[in-house]
């Protein structure tokens, strides 16, 4: 007969699993920077990493092809558009592409404006020189007498006309301008009217200039698609569209270089959305009629398309690109490059020790803040890494960084301090905190007075304390749930309460099904399972979603089958999959620190801990205060591979491996298992399968 195993045995086979203090945070030591102030450094703009963003995005602005638009993804603070911005001042575009862009009146049909497009430079000097012809002709007129005001007019076409018509000869659509003006201006009278007969420059450019560069504050539809207004005629003036009422648009203005556009922007207008796409495919654009409120229309009577010569660039995040290539088979045909910003570098000696540091000092002299002390910068590093969520990585998200010196240097201000210290720099954070954890205070309230029910003291058969994670969309939080199991005879398989009362997402669901995979390789491999179960998330009533709480429902359904208490002094998260394995989760630091939080709120015994996934070992970034009670063993970090791992922790009895008879050996939990999984067998067939 075995002996039994000792409770100090059994606390000696689970030390194992336990983390080293060494690998709860990754520090940056001050004492290795090598600088005392960032008032030292030669301060950078320049961009970590992003060496494939930067390649896609210089194939993008180079390449003229059709279609070659670029779409911009990442979140805000990784530098898109400062790299476009660095990028674009460098863009050259040849001397072709920088055209003026002018509309003349058709005498013969004024609803018509006709475009000519001239050589740089050309547009601004016809247009100077179309209105001196007509302050003659206007000052000529308004001293005529009627009946010598036709004389008058023509006299001064005629000493003017001829020079105009040579200086321009090399263009046909100017020389045929000034004869038809000729004509109608002497058939009119003198009733002239500058916006009827004169011309509307719409683009003017230098020669040799660079690519022209455009972001519209805010978006309209005339605004990035010009407009034109008619007027209706009378008898002394003809209806249509005069030069005078056209306008250009972003798309116009940009003409031979970049348009860059917010992709949100579009989104909130779908019209604008189907315009700009129809114009990036045609390569032209009609001018939005101000009157009809309309891009495209059938009727000719409008001024002529404009021939686009544009690249337009969006920035966005990835769900606005994901539904624009999933909802318009068109969009992957005009946005063909796709520029991916990281969030994140890879940690390495010259990023911590000079690069990263750099840059802090840049924004601290853009922004004209007081310079960080080395152990500034150290703080301010150690908060990028749990950022990036790896020790193994910083994040680049340099616009939350700035926020950090921002409020640190105010509260250096407050200490009148000549530089912001590690001190000021652990007060924005926690301040920041403070401003954004309510909800957080609420509920740990909730459980401090019973509300929650959450047990940290004692074992229970059926019922673990998970970790659930809170995502406020701009701060995130844990707290523990608790989680129960019941399991009966039957054949309903695996119930999902949260499912059936409509608050589980589907990978909720996933992981819920994995379960049954799990007990049907574990123990119907010699007899169908016969079992019902229900796992909840007890008192919880807003949707359930992600698979991180599976490992911790298969250790309730374990504990229910075997009968064996689980402890409550430990929480567990970490996904499962079918073969028992322990799968990696997100938001690992939070979860552990809410559990801690509860804790140490309900009179702490030293013996509470978490269980995680070992893989997510990596992750951790622990706040001092938790690492500092891992380190005084007040507080225990467990890490597993696998399901046996994990129950054996939580119950304090091995799980037990099959031996050569088929069977887990006497005591264990998988013995227990076994054994009840046989006694529903047995019942059910005595007694006929109830129905599920």
């Amino acid at each position: 007969m075995k002996k039994p195993v000792s409770k100090r045995a059994r606390r000696a086979s689970v030390s194992r699993y336990t983390v080293p203090v060494g690998e709860l945070r990754w520090r940056c030591d001050p004492g290795e920077l090598p600088f005392r102030t960032t008032a030292e450094l030669r301060p950078s703009d320049r961009i970590l990493g992003q060496a494939k963003a930067l390649r896609a995005l210089s194939l993008g602005l180079e390449l003229q092809s059709p279609g070659y638009n670029i779409f911009i993804c990442g979140s805000p603070g990784t530098g898109r558009k400062t790299t476009l911005r660095h990028l674009l001042d460098r863009q050259k575009t040849e001397p072709s592409r920088l055209a003026d862009l002018v509309y003349v009146p058709r005498f013969d049909g004024p609803e018509r404006p006709r475009l000519v497009r001239l050589p740089a430079g050309v547009g601004k000097t016809l247009l100077r020189d179309v209105n001196r012809l007509f302050a003659r002709i206007y000052r000529v007129r308004d001293r005529s007498q009627d009946a010598y005001r036709k004389a008058a007019i023509g006299k001064v076409l005629e000493e003017t006309l001829p020079s105009l018509t040579s200086r321009y000869a090399r263009h046909d659509d100017i020389v045929r301008y000034f004869r038809s003006l000729e004509r109608t201006v002497l058939q009119r009278e003198g009733d002239v009217y500058e916006d009827d007969f004169g011309v509307q420059l719409l683009v003017s450019r230098r020669p040799n200039q660079r690519a022209p560069v455009l972001w519209p504050a805010h978006l309209t539809l005339s605004g990035l698609f010009g407009s034109f207004e008619r007027h209706r005629g009378d008898d002394k003036r003809p209806g249509g569209v005069p030069v005078g009422g056209i306008r250009a648009g972003a798309l116009v203005e940009a003409s031979g270089g970049f348009l860059v556009i917010h992709a949100s922007e579009l989104a909130d207008m779908p019209q604008a959305w189907n315009a700009l796409k129809s114009c990036l495919i045609s390569r032209r654009l009609d001018l939005y009629d101000s009157e009809s409120h309309s891009l495209f229309s059938a009727s000719t009577n409008r001024p002529d398309p404009i021939p686009l010569d544009v690249k337009v660039i969006l920035i966005g995040d990835y769900q606005i690109y994901d539904n624009l290539l999933e909802g318009d088979s068109e969009f992957a045909r005009v946005f063909k490059v796709r520029v991916d910003f990281d969030v994140e570098v890879p940690i390495s000696k010259k990023v911590v020790h000079t690069q990263y540091p750099r840059v802090l000092a840049q924004i601290c002299r853009r922004e004209k803040l007081r310079p960080l002390t080395a152990k500034a910068v150290a703080r301010v590093i150690e908060f990028a890494v749990r950022q990036a969520g790896r020790k193994s990585k910083i994040s680049i998200e340099f616009s939350t960084v700035a926020d950090v010196l921002r409020e640190a240097n105010f509260w250096a201000a407050r200490r009148r301090r000549r530089t912001i210290t590690e001190h000021e720099i652990q007060q924005a954070l926690r301040e920041s905190i403070d401003r954004l954890n309510l909800l957080e205070t609420k509920i740990s309230e909730m459980i401090a007075e019973g509300v929650l029910l959450i047990d940290t003291r004692g074992s229970r058969v059926g019922q673990v304390n998970g970790l659930a994670v809170y995502d406020q969309g701009d701060y995130q939080f844990g707290k523990p749930s608790r989680i129960t199991a019941e399991t009966a005879m039957g054949r309903g398989g695996i119930i999902n309460i949260e499912r059936e009362s409509g608050l589980s997402g589907r990978s909720h669901d996933k992981g819920v099904q994995i379960l049954g995979g799990f007990l049907r390789a574990r123990f119907a491999q010699a007899r169908p399972l016969s079992l019902t179960a229900s796992v909840c998330f007890e008192q919880s009533y807003t949707g359930i979603d992600g698979d991180s709480a599976s490992s911790t429902e298969i250790f309730a359904i374990l504990s229910s089958l075997s009968g064996l208490p689980i402890r409550q002094d430990i929480a567990v998260t970490g996904s499962v999959n079918q073969k028992g394995d322990i799968q990696p989760i997100g938001a690992v630091n939070e979860k552990i620190e809410g559990f801690y939080d509860c804790v140490m709120a309900n009179r702490p015994t030293g013996r509470e801990g978490v269980i995680i996934p070992r893989r997510n070992v990596a992750d951790l970034m622990l706040r001092e205060d938790v690492v500092r009670a891992v380190r005084r063993k007040r507080f225990t970090i467990y890490a597993i591979d696998t399901v046996e791992e994990g129950i054996e922790i939580l119950t304090g009895v091995p799980a037990g491996a099959l031996d050569r008879t088929g069977r887990y050996g006497t005591g264990t939990v998988f013995s227990r298992v076994d054994e009840r999984l046989d006694e529903i067998a047995r019942a059910m067939k005595e007694f006929g399968a109830p129905k599920s």
